[in-house]
């Protein structure tokens, strides 16, 4: 096992289809080798990936969303300080 993994590194990148190829093969060979009774039926791994991508997308939109806002907020505070600021220093000099 330890072998199939050194060797994957070394070769190039699967593809996305080649991947699922290999995902598929290894679930055939893990369903010869239990019984048939333990069967249960399995959603097509298609609609697993996009699913999974689905939420993956979900996810990552969320982060941008909260990058973003994030900054925002940064830069908002920070014109809020150099508001305080020149007030104070108006406030200061003029009074």
């Amino acid at each position: 096992m330890t072998e199939d993994k050194q060797q994957s590194f070394s070769e190039r990148p699967l593809s996305r289809r080649e991947y699922r190829e290999q995902l598929a093969r290894q679930q055939r060979q893990a369903g010869n080798d239990q019984p048939a009774a333990d069967e249960t039926p399995v959603e097509p791994a298609s609609n697993i990936g996009r699913q999974q991508f689905a939420d993956e997308q979900k996810q990552l939109t969320a982060e941008q969303k909260t990058a973003v806002l994030k900054r925002k907020l940064n830069i908002a505070i920070i014109i809020l300080l150099a508001a305080i600021i020149a007030v104070y220093l108006i406030l200061f000099f003029v009074g």
